[in-house]
């Protein structure tokens, strides 16, 4: 399954959230709307691969976690980007953007929580395949920063369809991370 390219923001001003293949296509579907950044979840090719090519078209930087820099040169060579950290924040549309970083699918993996929408945006954090299939005993490493969320955020994974956040983790998850 194709990584997911998500474009989020309003009729006047969006980011770019992964960029896999299919430059003009993702291009078109940002129209004629500002770019603040196009953002890679993480540094491997299924969610790198367009972002040169749509960053160059759209007059936009491509933001990453450096932990990631290695894959980032597997695809890219020595093509630039702007670091992209934990707890950083980026405006776009009216609205807060916040980075977690999640190591999980690589090193410098990071999620992207917009708090007052409830939203946020996982790349591969949850998986490869991130569609819920019912609680999980054991939460995910890299969403221990995530664990504090309200059940009825919404994620959007980098793979599949979006889903509530309590689908992923029992209610006793939260508890005995906590008590531990």
């Amino acid at each position: 399954m194709p990584a997911n390219c998500w474009v989020l923001g309003d009729d006047h001003d969006v980011v770019v959230v992964d960029a896999p293949g299919e430059p003009e296509t993702i291009v078109a579907a940002v129209g004629d709307r500002r770019v603040t950044a196009v953002i890679c979840t993480q540094g491997g090719r299924a969610h790198t691969a367009a972002a040169v090519d749509v960053a160059w078209a759209l007059c936009a930087p491509v933001l990453l976690h450096p932990a990631d820099h290695a894959l980032w040169e597997e695809t890219h060579d020595e093509s630039l980007y702007w670091r992209l950290e934990h707890g950083q924040r980026i405006a776009v549309a009216g609205e807060e953007l916040h980075v977690v970083h999640t190591p999980s699918a690589t090193a410098g993996s990071v999620s992207l929580h917009f708090p007052r929408l409830k939203a946020l945006f996982t790349g591969d954090a949850l998986g490869d395949s991130s569609e819920p299939s019912g609680p999980h005993p054991t939460p995910y490493r890299g969403l221990a920063l995530l664990s504090d969320l309200p059940s009825d955020t919404r994620v959007y994974p980098g793979r599949g369809d979006s889903f509530l956040f309590g689908e992923v983790f029992l209610p006793t998850d939260r508890w005995v991370r906590r008590s531990a």
